[in-house]
């Protein structure tokens, strides 16, 4: 090495030594940021019920992931198109992204398999597979035994699947419980109460339970927090149907106008 190439590798490697980036950060988590940030703003369009805005969310999120190698961001985000692919009757489709997930459980170190049995149980019940359907459901409850706000939710889901099975005083005290880990701000996914209000007060009104009208008051509130105007208008047409069986021609027509005017918002 002559004595200017030698200066030359000296002053690099001084320079890189001066490096404006904190001592020993060794991780770059710009596009592993960015993927989430895309999944988070897949899930509310989700929510919302602008499925096509989240399909392409989700596709950005999976880009950004890729960018990183970041299998398990990739997988969630197949899963949560395949969720909507589903909600959509796509079930084909739903079928790809949920084999692209099991590529990446398979071949690198992720936790998808909780998140891939519980696409295969929705695409199973879609299909009209109930067996198959409850079997995954009933697996993910005893998985997350000691987790009590995904094993409420499983067990609901499972509910869903087999309503026969629903057992109403187990279902009040999932509520409270719910109610409860909200009020302790140890509520970690606001979704899994949203969906047992919404249900609580359907289920209840259609199979002529009591307590619909609090449950729907609970419905009401909590959709009208998170801003989620087509689940207020889904909470509205259970109101209409109840209350016009209940003969309480006034209210049901006060819900109806609701339903009405939410229905013609452009937002």
């Amino acid at each position: 090495m002559t004595k200017a190439s030698g200066l030359a590798l000296l002053c690099a490697l001084w320079l890189l030594g001066c490096s404006s980036a904190p001592e020993r950060d060794y991780q770059i988590t710009t596009y592993q940021r960015q993927a989430a940030a895309w999944l988070a703003q897949g899930d509310r369009k989700r929510q919302q019920g602008a499925y096509q805005q989240a399909l392409e969310y989700y596709d950005k999120a999976y880009r950004y992931a890729s960018k990183r190698h970041d299998a398990e961001q990739m997988g969630l985000a197949r899963l949560k198109q395949a969720a909507v692919n589903i909600r959509q009757g796509q079930l084909e489709r739903a079928e790809q992204r949920i084999v692209q997930a099991e590529v990446f459980a398979r071949f690198e170190q992720t936790e998808l398999a909780p998140a891939i049995d519980f696409m295969r149980s929705k695409l199973a019940f879609k299909r009209g597979e109930q067996a198959q359907a409850l079997a995954l459901v009933a697996k993910l409850q005893t998985q997350f035994s000691g987790q009590t706000e995904k094993h409420i939710y499983y067990r609901w889901v499972g509910w869903q699947y087999a309503p026969a099975s629903l057992n109403w005083a187990q279902a009040e005290q999932d509520i409270v419980q719910l109610a409860k880990l909200k009020a302790d701000k140890s509520l970690s996914n606001v979704e899994i109460q949203s969906f047992v209000l919404y249900h609580n007060a359907l289920w209840r009104t259609a199979t002529g339970q009591s307590g619909v009208e609090p449950a729907l008051d609970a419905a009401i509130a909590h959709f009208a927090s998170l801003e989620l105007t087509n689940w207020l208008v889904a909470c509205f047409k259970v109101a209409v149907q109840y209350y016009s069986t209940a003969a309480d021609a006034e209210r049901a027509q006060y819900y109806q106008t609701r339903l009405t005017e939410l229905s013609q918002t452009d937002d």
